[in-house]
């Protein structure tokens, strides 16, 4: 019989695997953040089915989650996991959703409408292959396309996609495993991660939306993989090999590593930090739990190692009003929303199940 200890290694090394491939519980949390306010919000994510992609919404009323529509892409998924962060994201104050078709190499954007429905209003080509992420800031978009290596730029205008010219830039040579790209709060930088290559791109965005050549910082564990930024525009990036987070400044244009501290977890991958109380949200695959980190100034203080216990195998993630995250469990095909405060975490699960391909998730608040 294998020990504990064998299994969660076990469990940690197939969840770092998974990652390079692509009822209601209540548990001890340490008043990680306020709770919330209750008001509804929709929680979106991609079927990723080869067949046609959609984007499945859901309605988080009161911390219940129900499924509130299937919405067509337009465009096909890959029928299987992307392995990223990032693959559908908010636009436009809410207003716009986009969502990357990896099996189509195209990204789409769609209309939110008041009761959280969406209409998809322009489909283009993604600029590469596969893409996996997506990021905005202001009406310029940005696409990774992790089978090209490369990025490339779009504007977004009355919910209408138009390729960047001149915009598509290269990963730094030996790329590998791109997981997710995503622009510093300014709009200045783009940055990202390649979980195979063990390493951060930085780029410059110039005052036309252009992005500069790559700069490629090696990471400061294996398996780079999610990451976010604090308000004063550090990185703050999961390791997954060594389920840590590590911090780095990019306001030079290349990354420069600043703090780094395991979690005690296995397999840390996605991670988003909350610019209402600088907490950043670590969802450890292997173990089902998540950890919670104080950010300040580039400095990582370790607030909880588990924060909430979500069981299965916890993936993407994203912040609603309140600090409720909501997370979706690879194992259990399930939507999750985890409520904090000061009495430990609730977690409530979507009664829909998930398409395993499943990927990706925003959420527009009501």
């Amino acid at each position: 019989m294998r020990s504990p200890a064998k299994n969660l290694r076990i469990r940690a090394a197939l969840a770092v695997t998974a990652a390079l491939g692509g009822a209601l519980a209540v548990v001890g949390a340490p008043g990680v953040a306020a709770a919330s306010s209750g008001r509804a919000a929709t929680v979106y994510t991609l079927s990723n089915a080869a067949a046609g992609n959609t984007v499945l919404a859901f309605h988080d009323r009161h911390g219940v989650l129900t499924p509130a529509g299937a919405y067509p892409t337009g465009g096909r998924g890959s029928d299987a996991g992307l392995g990223s962060q990032g693959a559908v994201v908010p636009a436009d104050h809410g207003r716009v959703l986009l969502a990357v078709n990896a099996g189509s190499n195209s990204v789409t954007a769609l209309r939110v409408a008041e009761d959280g429905a969406l209409t998809a209003v322009s489909t283009v080509a993604a600029g590469g292959t596969q893409p996996v992420s997506v990021t905005v800031h202001g009406d310029l978009v940005y696409v990774l396309d992790a089978g090209s290596a490369t990025i490339a730029g779009f504007r977004l205008q009355h919910g209408m996609l138009a390729p960047l010219a001149g915009s598509t830039r290269a990963l730094s040579p030996g790329a590998a495993g791109a997981a997710e790209v995503a622009f510093s709060p300014d709009g200045s930088r783009l940055v990202v991660t390649e979980k195979g290559s063990n390493s951060l791109d930085t780029f410059t965005v110039d005052r036309h939306g252009r992005a500069s050549a790559a700069s490629r910082t090696a990471s400061a564990a294996a398996v780079p993989f999610g990451f976010d930024f604090d308000d004063r525009g550090d990185a703050v990036v999961s390791d997954a090999a060594a389920s840590a987070v590590t911090t780095y400044s990019v306001a030079s244009g290349t990354a420069r590593q600043l703090a780094y501290l395991p979690d005690g977890g296995g397999a840390a991958c996605w991670l988003v930090v909350s610019h209402a109380t600088g907490t950043a949200y670590v969802a450890n695959a292997a173990t089902g739990t998540i950890s919670t980190y104080r950010v300040r100034n580039g400095a990582l203080s370790l607030t909880a190692p588990i924060a909430a216990t979500v069981g299965g195998h916890p993936t993407d993630e994203a912040l609603g009003r309140g600090d409720v995250l909501y997370v979706r469990d690879a194992t259990g095909n399930r939507l999750q929303a985890v409520h904090f405060g000061a009495g430990g975490a609730q977690v409530a699960d979507a009664p829909a199940v998930l398409p395993a391909s499943a990927a990706g998730i925003a959420v527009v608040n009501g």
